[in-house]
């Protein structure tokens, strides 16, 4: 087992001060390597999709995955009474979006992007070979199935943006840039460039994140598959993103959660992004740093902090529901979802939650989505997006 160096001890007694707001206890060494994800390079196994999984945990090992531990130490330490949040708000809510799809149905140039991405990558034995060229033809079978068009309705989108203006609700939404030829069979298909309805209206996607921004939804990007580990990649989707957008973008989510704690979020600070919110599972939810709050990362192999804030992800949507994840069914995952904002309000921690705005078509996602805001609302939250958590650590920092 690692020890902790005094690089990284210090790192993390700056963490606790940040967040205690004063000088306190040092964070217990079992504490402070969870933080730090220190097993993920102690160990250099990674699932099929190339991320590291729940089951890699010991936290999962012993039965702690879904108990902020963190931030109930820190919760004993700051005492009763203490505010954290701003306005005194007893604790946090973070709305956000990938938007894998734009729209269910497709254009034939998105239908087109698809079948050609589905045959990148080598084959690594017959069996691969075989199924590598069925995928075009299973991807053009499915987009006549979801439906193809000249102008997709971006319904799903616009329903999920609606019920946030309902109820007053900042949110992040990230996008992806298309990869074109440096792409991955896993990445989405849709373009800046390619058209949609949205709003009643006939609109480039570059036009939709654009409105997003000015109303004050934040856009940040969704990077493809391959720029969690190519940082000229990753550099060129977050210019032509913000060329759509009109400013900056300073928020990023890896596609498919494909990130690496030894390597991404060092491209993540040198291609220029203030924040990231990756850390979490595809198939399970709960703390996988043992803490719901934002912090600054340090990078464990050079013992160096990096200019980026970390924002772990509590749950996300096709984590509770799907069939090759935890696939609880309705009843079970709005108990599940509650536990965990239960565990959350009561340390005073905020709760960063995924839903992909193409489920919410769907009664049982839509439900969900329902319940975290009107969870928040009732007990008072502090509803923020990832840009006002990053800022809001920053100033504690300071």
């Amino acid at each position: 087992m690692t020890e902790l160096s005094d690089a990284a001890r210090a790192h993390v007694d700056s963490l606790t001060r940040a967040w205690l707001g004063r000088e306190g206890p040092r964070l217990p060494d079992d504490l402070a390597r969870r933080l730090l994800r220190i097993e993920e390079h102690e160990h250099a196994h990674r699932d099929q999709w190339g991320n590291w999984e729940f089951a890699f945990c010991e936290a999962y090992r012993t039965g702690r995955l879904w108990e902020p531990d963190v931030d109930r130490w820190l919760a004993d330490k700051r005492g009763e009474g203490s505010a954290l949040w701003p306005g005194g708000r007893p604790f946090a809510v973070c709305l956000s979006h990938d938007v894998d799809l734009v729209s269910e149905s497709v254009t034939p140039r998105q239908a087109l992007r698809s079948m050609r991405l589905s045959l990148l990558g080598a084959p690594t034995s017959r069996r691969d070979t075989i199924v590598r060229l069925a995928r075009p033809g299973v991807r053009a079978a499915r987009a006549v199935r979801d439906g193809l068009s000249k102008t997709p309705v971006a319904e799903a989108l616009e329903s999920c943006i609606e019920i946030e203006r309902e109820h007053r609700v900042p949110a992040t939404y990230f996008f992806t840039v298309y990869p074109g030829g440096d792409g991955h069979r896993y990445d989405c298909t849709y373009a800046l460039e390619d058209p949609c309805r949205f709003g009643g209206a006939r609109v480039t996607v570059a036009d939709l994140v654009r409105g997003l921004d000015r109303e004050g939804f934040e856009v940040g990007l969704h990077g493809s598959y391959n720029s969690a580990f190519a940082s000229e990649r990753l550099a060129a989707e977050k210019v032509a993103l913000e060329a759509a957008v009109g400013s900056s973008v300073t928020s990023i989510r890896q596609h498919f959660l494909h990130w690496d704690a030894r390597t991404t979020p060092r491209i993540h600070s040198h291609v220029g992004f203030s924040t990231d919110s990756t850390l979490g599972f595809n198939r399970n939810v709960g703390f996988r740093s043992g803490t719901s709050l934002p912090f600054r990362w340090l990078d464990v192999e050079r013992d160096e902090p990096l200019d980026l804030v970390e924002l772990p992800i509590l749950v996300g949507d096709v984590a509770l529901l799907r069939g090759d994840a935890l696939e609880l069914g309705l009843e079970l995952a709005r108990q599940t979802l509650s536990g965990l904002l239960d565990r959350v309000a009561e340390v005073g921690g905020v709760a960063t939650l995924v839903f992909h705005p193409n489920n919410i078509a769907d009664p049982d996602y839509r439900a969900l989505f329902r319940q975290v805001i009107e969870y928040g609302v009732e007990r008072g939250a502090w509803f923020a997006s990832v840009r006002d958590l990053d800022r809001w650590f920053r100033g504690r920092e300071a």
